[in-house]
């Protein structure tokens, strides 16, 4: 059960990501157009290494394969997240912030740049900086607020 509700926290956590993200977007940058984001690059590489001799996917396609799989890779890591926690309360604030700045440092610090697939922290302007970690502290956030709406506390007198 733990696994299911981790993966089901992870995949709602996304979602509060992506609205920490298009609001940031909207906020500083109203009128540019979303470019190709790092998970689209993961499908295009993904793609032209399992399968070199079929053309690119169209856009269309593309941006949904994106997506579904960045859902899931958010379960993933909900589901990493509800098993180291499992046994203990969960702060969704404080320790929310901590889970999305380790999955944002883990992933922009490590694999994705060395991976060629989005710039590294130190590649990033200021605003770049603030929105990728805004965003997954958002998803650390809610990805804890759904586990920890689960659990019973019992308050001590």
């Amino acid at each position: 059960m733990t696994i299911v509700r981790g993966f089901i926290a992870g995949v709602l956590g996304v979602f509060g990501m992506a609205g920490v993200s298009l609001t940031m977007r909207r906020l500083v940058q109203p009128t540019a157009p979303i470019g190709v984001t790092h998970y689209e690059n993961v499908v295009k590489v993904a793609r032209a290494t399992m399968q070199p001799d079929k053309p690119e996917l169209d856009r269309d396609t593309q941006v949904r394969v994106s997506e579904f799989l960045h859902l899931a890779f958010g379960g993933f890591w909900g589901v990493i997240w509800a098993l180291a926690r499992r046994d203990s309360d969960i702060r969704p604030f404080v320790d929310g912030i901590g889970f999305g700045t380790v999955v944002w440092a883990a992933g922009f610090g490590t694999f994705m740049p060395g991976l060629r697939l989005a710039k590294g922290l130190w590649e990033m302007d200021a605003y770049e900086l603030a929105r990728t970690w805004g965003s997954h502290v958002g998803y650390g956030v809610a990805t804890s607020l759904v586990l920890g709406s689960r659990r019973t506390r019992t308050l001590n007198p």
